[in-house]
């Protein structure tokens, strides 16, 4: 398809005249992309969009060319596609959807380094009660004492003046 008529064409090289060849109204959003790329190659990012828009709203905006992906990389390059209601949703939806998968991706991260901690604290107790059982003992005993007195019964004890050790059974 030409982007212009006969008696207003500008004057273009040839190599820039091969870039000017405009996706029909069935080309796909891959196809527009692919043809912004080459006309930012022939006509530098500026000149480029202008053409594009031009021809996008002349032959694409009525196709089924329009998609999220079309639409991020064209907004990328500074250009702003016109949606209706459900291409407006889908593009927000999109959005949100990537911003989640980076929180998400993200929490992996977290998630491997907090098992890690957890992991090497298991094995330095492990290691001291092997070495050292006497200290790991009274470790132990610190442990529990401080376990019964986060409990109610375990405060309570303490609160007459007993101690865990002396409950009878």
């Amino acid at each position: 398809m030409k982007l212009f008529s006969p008696d207003k064409t500008p004057k273009y090289s040839v190599a820039q005249q091969n870039c000017l060849s405009v996706p029909s109204k069935s080309s796909s959003g891959q196809k527009w992309k692919a043809w912004h790329q080459n006309l930012v190659a022939c006509f530098g990012k500026s000149g480029a969009n202008t053409l594009w828009v031009e021809a996008w709203d002349r032959y694409g905006r009525s196709g089924n060319a329009y998609s999220n992906d079309l639409a991020q990389y064209m907004q990328g390059q500074g250009v702003y596609l016109p949606e209706g209601f459900g291409q407006k949703a889908s593009l927000t939806g999109a959005n949100i959807t990537s911003a989640f998968g980076g929180f998400f991706n993200a929490m992996k991260y977290i998630n491997i380094a907090l098992a890690g901690g957890i992991a090497i604290g298991f094995l330095i107790l492990l290691y001291n009660i092997i070495i050292n059982p006497d200290k790991a003992k009274a470790s132990l005993g610190v442990i529990t004492e401080g376990a019964m007195l986060a409990t109610p019964q375990g405060r309570a004890i303490t609160a007459v003046g007993g101690s865990q050790k002396a409950l009878p059974r």
